[in-house]
């Protein structure tokens, strides 16, 4: 019988309490608020949402692969070198951020000696550089940043000799 006594005020103070939470949360009628009728304009509750936006950066190339143009004779020798098309880069950044090219050493059975320096890009059609800060972006105003990526080898009799030649350039995004 105690047993029984105890659980149901217990079962009430819960049932009050609850009720007094929920009465909390509202207004018009119940407790010291005001009862909403024809004099009153209205009941209104607020609440605050926050979050914390991270710098979020999306970093995407049309091709992992370049084929080099094969060089001829003519090509051999001249500081004007050959051109290539290569691949689009996209970035997508909610905040500041450079894009940089930075080659590792030529590999391949042909003369791995040869010097990344043979190699050059072209950025969105301007002229030719050595690989490195490919762009940056102090404000982006659009949702993707496109750069068109071209590049120019210089052949030497001398040094390049027949094999393959392959160099790996990797394209790092940075957004501070």
């Amino acid at each position: 019988m105690k047993f029984t006594k105890l659980f149901v005020v217990t079962a009430m103070s819960a049932v009050a309490a609850a009720s007094t939470a929920h009465a909390q949360l509202n207004c018009g009628g119940g407790g010291t608020e005001p009862a909403l009728g024809p004099a009153t304009t209205g009941c209104v509750v607020t609440s605050t949402v926050s979050n914390t936006v991270p710098t979020v950066a999306r970093l995407e190339i049309t091709t992992a692969t370049t084929d080099l143009t094969t060089p001829l004779a003519a090509d051999f020798g001249t500081a004007a070198g050959v051109n290539t098309t290569g691949p689009k880069i996209t970035v997508r950044a909610n905040a500041n951020h450079t894009l940089t090219a930075s080659p590792a050493a030529w590999t391949g059975t042909g003369n791995n000696a040869k010097p990344v320096t043979d190699i050059k890009m072209q950025v969105n059609g301007g002229g030719f550089i050595a690989l490195g800060t490919v762009g940056t972006a102090a404000s982006p105003k659009t949702p993707g940043t496109d750069y068109q990526i071209d590049y120019n080898t210089i052949y030497n009799w001398v040094t390049d000799t027949p094999g393959t030649y392959s160099l790996v350039i990797s394209y790092t995004l940075t957004a501070p």
